[in-house]
């Protein structure tokens, strides 16, 4: 079973989840009951063949959450190939592709297409961004805590974007943030299949730190949807607390 989430919008992200949830729901399984196993990325994306036909020692469904695996031109034509295996599996993949390009986006809507299967893939991409504009730099800064160079860029994207792409800009670091957190969390844990996951990039944040952070950012969204806050100001002044 599969469903792909495309695109940085805060709000049709949500949205795209919550349409998931209940999608599950009409086929009578509980999200919150299924096996979840360590994330699955452009780096280890050979570690998918293990879950397409297996469920866990107990017979259980597996979530297994993709992310950014379509970025990289070997992982993504590995997707494409075997896209239908994930449709037929009896456990559930979700991919999150936050910067998936159009051409990326038109082939997966055809080939789900062919499988009845085109409303698994939710369009969440902002409508106003300039597509000539994307994140990427921005938050390889973040990543690796370079305070001075993140908000410079961060100066450079504004300068383009200006306060009507914060959800855009906040969609990146959150989808940043999510992959941080991970890579602390589950590095070094053994998935059911006994199979260790080793992350090839360092942590300049402690555990401590990335939870703090990650209810910063979480918060600042819903404040920002209440019109509480500006979102653009918000994310400046997290970068200067990094």
């Amino acid at each position: 079973m599969l469903y792909i989430i495309c695109g940085t919008d805060f709000k049709k992200r949500e949205n795209a989840r919550e349409k998931i949830l209940q999608d599950l729901k009409k086929q009578n399984i509980n999200f919150e009951t299924l096996l979840s196993v360590s994330k699955i990325n452009k780096e280890n994306y050979t570690l998918l063949p293990n879950y397409f036909g297996s469920v866990s020692l107990f017979g259980e469904k597996i979530l297994i959450n993709i992310d950014d695996i379509l970025s990289k031109e070997e992982s993504r034509e590995y997707f494409y190939e075997h896209i239908k295996d994930f449709i037929k599996s009896e456990n559930i993949f979700i991919a999150d592709e936050p910067f998936i390009l159009s051409p990326t986006f038109q082939k997966l809507y055809r080939d789900l297409g062919k499988e009845n299967l085109s409303k698994n893939l939710f369009d969440a991409k902002d409508d106003n961004k300039d597509k000539d504009i994307e994140p990427f730099y921005f938050c390889e800064l973040i990543e690796k805590r370079d305070k001075r160079k993140a908000w410079e860029e961060f100066q450079k994207i504004y300068l383009e974007w200006e306060d009507s792409e914060a959800q855009a800009l906040h969609g990146a670091l959150w989808w940043k943030w999510k992959n941080m957190m991970s890579a602390s969390v589950e590095g070094n844990k053994f998935n059911y299949a006994r199979i260790w996951r080793l992350t090839d990039k360092e942590i300049h944040y402690s555990k401590e730190e990335l939870e703090k952070f990650g209810f910063q950012i979480s918060l600042m969204a819903m404040r920002a949807n209440n019109g509480e806050l500006n979102l653009m100001r918000s994310i400046e002044r997290f970068i200067l607390s990094i």
